[in-house]
């Protein structure tokens, strides 16, 4: 019923006797005396003999021991030596013909798929002007995102002014600086309006 060979050792310590039962064997107490070996049914398992479960999935995430991830596999079979070859064929197939595919659509794209080192800065390049192309397509939130931020400015500069009337608390100096700039917000505002206006007729 155990899950373990009855002759191994378990974490119980239960092990199978030379008359065939299980037995705890016998211990030494601290004291010096002699704990007796004592006879465990059969058929029982004791807790913390008992694995745990686990499912299938889980199972095979396990990472066999000594294994280093991004290391090969190491194939001792003479057959998978050819399939690893075999597959590598392929590959250079399917790239052949990429190149070729390309090649044909487009004779000036073929320069710009074999990178050499001069190349490939211009290639780097290329990404960072595709990154700087999008947010020109969402230039109608812009405005209303530059609006919110300007009339929360405001709000601020406002609440400034009203501590600054009551002379409760001095101000900073960038607080006065904030509160100097109310008239350029206030016309940059006026302006976002307007601009809101025209791209929502």
């Amino acid at each position: 019923m155990s899950s373990q060979a009855p002759s191994s050792p378990q974490l119980s310590g239960i092990r199978e006797s030379k008359t065939g039962e299980r037995v705890i064997p016998a211990t030494r107490r601290p004291d010096g005396t002699v704990r007796k070996e004592r006879k465990v049914r059969p058929g029982f398992v004791p807790q913390e003999d008992v694995t745990r479960y686990s499912n299938a999935r889980v199972e095979a995430t396990k990472v066999p021991e000594g294994y280093v991830p991004g290391l090969p596999t190491q194939n001792t079979t003479p057959n998978s030596a050819s399939v690893d070859v075999s597959a590598s064929k392929s590959a250079k197939k399917n790239a052949k013909r990429k190149v070729k595919k390309a090649a044909e659509a487009d004779p000036e794209d073929l320069s710009l798929s074999t990178v050499t080192p001069s190349t490939k800065p211009a290639t780097a390049s290329l990404p960072a002007t595709n990154i700087a192309t999008p947010p020109a397509s969402s230039s109608a939130a812009e405005p209303e995102k530059r609006l919110k931020a300007l009339r929360k400015k405001l709000r601020q500069i406002e609440d400034l002014e009203t501590k600054q009337a009551s002379a409760t608390i001095p101000l900073i100096p960038e607080q006065l600086e904030k509160i100097s700039t109310k008239p350029a917000i206030e016309s940059e505002i006026t302006e976002l309006e307007k601009a809101v206006a025209a791209l929502s007729l």
